[in-house]
């Protein structure tokens, strides 16, 4: 791994009732970003399933 490199990451958000969708790279499902809890609640969003927001995202990838 000593030969340098360059990465650019491409996203495409795509915002599809209510909801997040990501697009990474080329992964062709999207990553789908919603609220939960106490974040349903602050931001006063219509009622669903939990979906894991972009915060939750963010800690459990700086977790691991």
């Amino acid at each position: 791994m000593s030969e340098a490199f360059e990465y650019v990451s491409h996203a495409r958000l795509l915002y599809k009732d209510g909801y997040r969708n990501a697009y990474l790279g080329e992964v062709a499902t999207p990553v789908v970003y919603g609220v939960q809890g106490k974040l349903r609640e602050y931001y006063g969003t219509k009622e669903g399933p939990p979906i894991a927001s972009t915060l939750d995202h963010i800690v459990a990838a700086v977790a691991g």
